[in-house]
């Protein structure tokens, strides 16, 4: 009997195939281990999940990172689960799906209360409205949001914004926002617009707001700071942005933004406060950081918080070659290239 034996080198060929696919094999294993039984979800502290009247559980943890999602879709497959009942949820630490669904069953704390922050609002806006409502004393919001150890601390949080900030300002999402009175409302709020700010603006426009920074030149927070005085020049969104490229167009050609209104955010007051004399008095001060008109380049801070809709007009400016406008009195807005035709245009004042 003959005993034919493989060459060496073969069976070393098919020994390492053997561990090849065996190591594919384990790799695939882990992939689908990490599918099918995720982790159960964690909660970073202080997230709030808000339910408004028709929302669905489903839409309760849309905004939760997408491995947390798969595991309460899992356990809801094959789960009886609660009546949700509207208001605001309060989570910190560690969840496992049933003990979140548990959470959602004891239904919220306590009544929460509707409180709606206008676009535009700087925090100086929002703190003196609190305050007027009674839902805090004045100076609070002003205090927790240019606290430099509380941006230091959120800073950690948020990719959008380093600890470096001053303020919070240009961040603090503008919407309507349902606010548990058991806690405390000022850290409430506040993670809440961040994270409003995150969903809405920084996650969909990341790409966009480094496309649009190379081009210009510009950081986030200056895209974020033109976006603020955008939001105060015009209210009408579709001119917005049309006056988005004339402050393109003016820093490009190293003009001053010469946006009256940005002044203001220098006294720290709400702009209630920012009448057309207060402006008028002002308006050649050049020790005025906030003062676009004599001092060129962008201000220290954002002067406000604005909107999504006004933050795309930053990012996906008109063309045109507009370096001035105003409004007339019949409402219509009427840019110029050249300083003669802005002067020409001043009839319609």
């Amino acid at each position: 009997m003959v005993t034919h034996h493989l060459p060496r080198k073969k069976r070393n060929n098919r020994w390492k195939n053997f561990w090849f696919f065996f190591l594919l094999l384990i790799i695939f294993a882990c992939i689908g281990w990490k599918i099918f039984w995720p982790e159960d979800p964690v909660f970073i502290e202080e997230t709030t999940i808000v339910i408004t009247k028709g929302d669905t559980l489903a839409k309760t943890y849309q905004s939760l990172p997408s491995n947390q999602q798969l595991a309460l879709k899992l356990y809801a497959k094959s789960h009886e689960l609660p009546i949700i009942q509207e208001g605001t949820y309060l989570f910190s630490g560690t969840y496992t799906p049933e003990a979140f669904f548990a959470h959602i069953a004891k239904g919220p704390e306590r009544s929460y209360l509707k409180y709606r922050i206008l676009e535009g609002r700087s925090i100086y806006d929002i703190d003196a409205d609190l305050a007027a409502r009674g839902y805090i004393q004045e100076g609070e919001y002003i205090n927790y949001v240019t606290n430099p150890d509380k941006i230091a601390e959120l800073s950690t949080r948020y990719d959008f914004f380093d600890a470096t900030l001053t303020s919070l300002e240009g961040f603090l999402y503008p919407d309507t926002y349902h606010l548990d009175d058991w806690d405390n409302l000022v850290r409430q709020l506040v993670s809440i617009q961040l994270n409003t700010f995150k969903d809405r603006v920084r996650a969909p426009y990341a790409n966009d707001f480094y496309t649009q920074g190379s081009a210009h030149g510009l950081s986030v927070y200056q895209l974020v700071t033109l976006a603020s005085i955008v939001e105060k020049e015009e209210k009408n969104a579709d001119n917005k942005p049309l006056v988005a490229s004339v402050f393109f167009n003016r820093r490009d050609r190293n003009m001053s933004f010469g946006a009256d209104i940005t002044l203001c955010y220098y006294f720290q007051k709400p702009y209630a406060e920012c009448t057309a004399s207060v402006i008028s008095k002002h308006i050649k001060d050049t020790n005025n950081p906030y003062n676009t008109r004599q001092v060129a380049g962008f201000p220290p801070t954002p002067i406000g918080n604005p909107s999504v809709e006004t933050i795309k007009a930053v990012l996906f400016p008109r063309q045109t070659s507009y370096l001035f406008y105003l409004h007339g009195k019949d409402g219509q807005i009427y840019p110029a290239t050249t300083n003669a035709e802005h002067e020409a245009n001043k009839q319609y004042l």
